[in-house]
């Protein structure tokens, strides 16, 4: 899992290199807003079979500063391009193309599944 956080991070991190001086900033917040919502969505999925009140939104803010603080504190603190440069540098250009869009796909689906089973089961009644 961890392999896969430090995959996302990269691809994050080079994606904002060219627009700014410390894309690390940007990493790290992608990372936890996708980390975040995968959360999110274990608790959306465990709330289908088992009735239980959902904690107010206002408690996702701090939860999401710890999140960030915590990747910030992991990739800053012993933060080396270089490692992962030399084991995702030389990615395949069609593989890297793949693998990019898997990752927006995943991070739209990570969003999007909440705000579904939240319509489907409290504006329409259907869950």
């Amino acid at each position: 899992m961890e392999e896969l956080f430090d995959y996302i991070f990269y691809r994050v991190y080079k994606a904002y290199q060219k627009r700014d001086s410390t894309p690390e900033i940007y990493a790290a917040g992608v990372l936890s807003l996708m980390q975040f919502f995968f959360l999110l969505c274990i608790l959306v999925f465990i709330g289908l079979f088992v009735e239980f009140p959902i904690p107010h939104k206002y408690y996702a803010l701090p939860f999401i500063i710890l999140i960030l603080g915590i990747n910030w504190f992991k990739y800053e603190r012993n933060f080396n391009v270089k490692e992962l440069e030399l084991k995702w540098g030389k990615e395949d250009r069609s593989i890297r193309k793949r693998r990019g869009w898997l990752l927006v796909l995943c991070l739209i689906s990570l969003i999007l599944f909440p705000i579904v089973i939240g319509v489907l089961k409290h504006n329409l009644n259907l869950l």
